[in-house]
């Protein structure tokens, strides 16, 4: 019995054959597109707490950000935080570095605002005021919104975690300029204009952070 054998230009016209069926069923390769936001990109694009943004040489043009403020399972109006952070490898020199902001007097005129159907209704907010050795007051900011410097503060950590806003393998610190202890679920905009000593910011390579408030236990 013999057997049939193809011979080579049988086989070179099977080859471009085959190729242009694929193409037609759509199975080429798929090339990424240069227009999808890389990781850095989505995370600056949040529209909802916990966020962050990255802070520009222009950090000194007011910032004028809208985000939503989301209810958490176990609480139906959550504590914020708004502030900055700093990240990096070494936990050591992280600390270091948030020491650092809070030594520096950094300061910066911040409003809340509830946006409704009515208008804007402020939201007031709180700071955390040294009154003796070791004892920190909460005193409400005053009426021009002045934050007269950072003091240190914790983000939650699950929902920062959910959001793809810290990782295992990184150190952060956060600091605040105000707190709300309950805000209403809704929509809300930031206006914060950084003041005094905001060049150690950017120094720092610090980040705009407006989250959730850690709980404890």
């Amino acid at each position: 019995m013999e057997i049939a054998v193809p011979l080579a230009k049988d086989r070179m016209r099977f080859a471009p054959m085959a190729l242009i069926a694929c193409l037609v069923a759509g199975c080429s390769p798929q090339l990424p597109s240069a227009n999808m936001p890389t990781a850095k990109e989505q995370i600056e694009m949040r529209t909802a707490i916990p966020l962050v943004r990255s802070l520009t040489p222009h950090h000194r043009v007011p910032v004028d950000l809208e985000f939503d403020v989301p209810a958490l399972p176990d609480d139906p109006t959550p504590p914020i935080f708004i502030g900055v952070r700093v990240t990096g490898v070494d936990p050591t020199a992280v600390s270091e570095t948030a020491d650092r902001l809070i030594s520096a007097g950094v300061s910066a005129e911040l409003h809340l605002e509830r946006i409704e159907p009515s208008g804007a209704i402020l939201v007031g907010l709180q700071r955390s005021q040294r009154v003796g050795v070791g004892q920190q007051a909460s005193i409400p900011l005053s009426a021009d919104g002045i934050a007269p410097g950072l003091f240190a503060f914790d983000a939650d950590g699950t929902t920062m975690r959910d959001a793809g806003l810290s990782a295992e393998h990184a150190a952060s610190r956060e600091l605040a300029f105000g707190y709300n202890n309950a805000v209403r679920p809704g929509r809300y905009r930031l206006t914060l204009r950084f003041d005094r000593n905001s060049e150690a910011l950017i120094a720092a390579n610090a980040q705009l952070i407006v989250a959730y408030t850690y709980k404890g236990k």
